[in-house]
């Protein structure tokens, strides 16, 4: 007789995600901060003074930190400082209906759709700002939102990206966390993105899809054998 303790447990199947891409892939040519910051500008949200004190921000970084500028603006968003995160909520919830959905890639949402009606969990990974990504996750009805982080304190908005930036390598061991906790199939996953600094995410995966490369990321696709679609 065999004592139900002792009998072997199954651990759970694994999930198969598409893992998209936003900026210059799923919104082609752009990038969704860019979008935010001219409608920032054009409502009167922000005025040129405020960006005037960003880039002047940027350029004190550079000097006292020696760091390139690049990362002076991944590790602060200074034209958001003191604002109230609520109203900013709102008002990316206004620029996405305005200015990013009707930029969206209508061969994007094609992709998310086709992965959503075989079951497959759709995720976005991005570097662009959380907040400024939640309509478009409510939109495309994505299962899950990696993005940038903002610090708020007392209901407002101190300009500082908490944790890691997801960039680049980071995206990777973004992912390879996300997989940690919710069990991802990486050999039959798919992954979407643009840029040559995606490479290390791209690799994790058994269908990688390279969407609209620049002539160093079409090379590393060509190198690689990876799938290179268009999303206009």
């Amino acid at each position: 007789m065999t004592n139900q303790d002792d009998q072997p447990t199954t651990s759970p199947p694994l999930l198969i995600a598409a893992v998209f891409d936003v900026d210059r892939t799923l919104v082609p040519v752009t990038t969704t901060e860019r979008l935010f910051i001219r409608y920032l500008l054009r409502t009167h949200v922000i005025g040129w003074s405020v960006a005037t004190k960003t880039a002047l921000f940027v350029l004190r970084s550079i000097a006292r930190q020696h760091i390139t500028p690049f990362e002076a603006i991944r590790r602060q968003r200074a034209y958001l400082r003191g604002l109230s995160y609520s109203k900013m909520q709102q008002v990316a919830q206004q620029c996405f209906d305005s200015d990013i959905k009707p930029r969206l890639s209508q061969a994007g949402l094609d992709a998310i759709e086709e992965h959503r009606t075989q079951g497959h969990m759709i995720v976005l990974l991005s570097g662009s700002l959380d907040f400024l990504l939640q309509p478009l996750k409510e939109y495309v009805h994505a299962d899950h939102l990696i993005a940038a982080r903002m610090e708020v304190v007392n209901g407002k908005l101190t300009g500082r990206i908490l944790g890691e930036f997801p960039y680049g390598s980071h995206k990777a061991a973004f992912i390879q966390h996300f997989s940690e906790e919710h069990g991802l199939d990486f050999a039959q996953s798919f992954a979407y993105a643009d840029h040559h600094t995606d490479h290390a995410l791209l690799s994790l995966f058994g269908n990688p899809v390279v969407i609209n490369p620049k002539p160093k990321m079409l090379e590393i696709a060509q190198r690689e054998g990876w799938t290179v679609k268009e999303f206009r």
